[in-house]
């Protein structure tokens, strides 16, 4: 999804647009740019209301940390991702991924991004969780600042579908709406927000 690119005496010259894991289940093989920050909060109304909140830390170029609660929940995930292969033209870019709640492993996985075109991309995520899972995205980028995508979550006993829309506000803000069914029966909407800030590198 392309974004446009704006200038401020705090951000790096030449970093990519704001690239964020929300609205969908699945994940990219992009990491935050070191020394940056970025929260993604989320809004997902059912039967009742989920808040969520995800807080990410660019700490090199290979890798980020990662920290995701539900504000209903006492439990906090903690977690890792590290980029094995840059996306590059058409090669296909390539990250891992750990999470830990509660002391333990609770899910890890491999994610590939492929470009196709100039606008279109997918997204393929591997991993075991309670059991193994895969998830697959598609997404389309429009009109410079617009995104859709349509997704799938398989496992075993559990499917998903979602679609949605971003809008990239500017190069650090993004805004996103999504609606999807979970377990094939349950419907759900989403809306959410994702803010990065970028700083100086001391001299």
């Amino acid at each position: 999804m392309a974004t446009i690119f704006f200038s401020s005496p705090l951000l790096f010259a030449q970093v990519d647009p704001i690239a964020t894991e929300r609205p969908t289940q699945s994940i990219g093989s992009l990491v935050l740019p070191a020394n940056s920050f970025q929260f993604e909060q989320g809004f997902t109304f059912t039967d009742t209301v989920v808040l969520d909140g995800f807080f990410r830390l660019g700490i090199s170029e290979l890798g980020e940390i990662r920290l995701l609660t539900y504000y209903d929940s006492p439990l906090v995930t903690v977690g890792a991702k590290v980029k094995l292969l840059k996306a590059k033209n058409y090669r296909p870019g390539i990250a891992l991924k750990l999470d830990i709640t509660g002391g333990r492993v609770t899910d890890y996985r491999v994610a590939i991004l492929q470009k196709i075109s100039a606008r279109f991309s997918a997204t393929l995520n591997l991993g075991y969780g309670q059991q193994f899972y895969g998830i697959l995205a598609i997404g389309y980028g429009f009109a410079d600042k617009f995104g859709v995508f349509l997704e799938g979550y398989f496992e075993n006993a559990y499917t998903q579908f979602n679609t949605g829309l971003t809008f990239a506000l500017n190069s650090e803000t993004q805004l996103d709406v999504t609606a999807g069914l979970m377990d094939m029966d349950q419907g759900y909407v989403g809306v959410g927000v994702a803010r990065r800030f970028l700083f100086k590198k001391d001299n």
